[in-house]
């Protein structure tokens, strides 16, 4: 039986997974019609926003379009938030993984406004982030393309998800594809390793 607590406290972390699979699943007992009207009502658009929706915000991380959306963002989630949560504990864990989600979103909606915006990549991206900046010496193996294994120094997979995105979201190559939001994520989890690390370094 899988627990929830991890070293005796519990685990923020197993619970953002455990939710995400969750709903997933329970989504997969919906009509089409369903899934449009959830879409609509906890996914991130414009309008929503508009229309006073602000918890789309948050509700949008949590919702996934396919199992291997879901997949990918549970596996880079589970990779490198370990070691986060362990570093913030857990309920800082849990703002930062919202708050890099929400920041993801809002890029999207300035940038590249369009479709609905679900799936939990733009929180996860800033969790990956965060981790190559803090290990960024740590030796880690990435399946380029899901499929090629490569080894690499920690900080080179933050910087690719930074690049790439850039690149899809200029070229307009991702098709539907937040890239915005893993942009957004991303730099939110950079910045606010980086006003930590300048907080503790600053005099008192």
């Amino acid at each position: 039986m899988l627990s929830l607590r991890e070293n005796g406290r519990l685990s923020v972390l197993k619970i953002l997974v455990g939710a995400n699979v969750l709903i997933f699943l329970l989504g997969s007992f919906l009509t089409p019609m369903e899934h449009i009207r959830m879409d609509a009502l906890f996914g991130l658009s414009l309008r929503g926003i508009s229309g006073g929706m602000l918890w789309q915000f948050v509700t949008h991380q949590f919702l996934h379009g396919s199992f291997f959306h879901l997949a990918v963002n549970m596996l880079g989630l589970w990779f490198a938030g370990r070691i986060l949560e362990n570093l913030l504990g857990g309920w800082r864990f849990l703002l930062f993984y919202l708050g890099c989600g929400i920041c993801g979103g809002i890029f999207q909606l300035v940038l590249a406004p369009g479709p609905i915006l679900i799936g939990a990549s733009g929180a996860v991206c800033g969790v990956v982030a965060a981790f190559s900046a803090l290990y960024p010496e740590m030796p880690i193996t990435a399946l380029l393309f899901f499929v090629l294994p490569v080894r690499m120094r920690a900080k080179w997979l933050g910087r690719m998800i930074v690049i790439i995105s850039v690149i899809l979201l200029v070229t307009r190559l991702g098709g539907n594809i937040g890239n915005a939001a893993h942009l957004g994520g991303a730099l939110a989890g950079y910045a606010i390793v980086w006003l930590g690390r300048h907080r503790r370094l600053r005099p008192a």
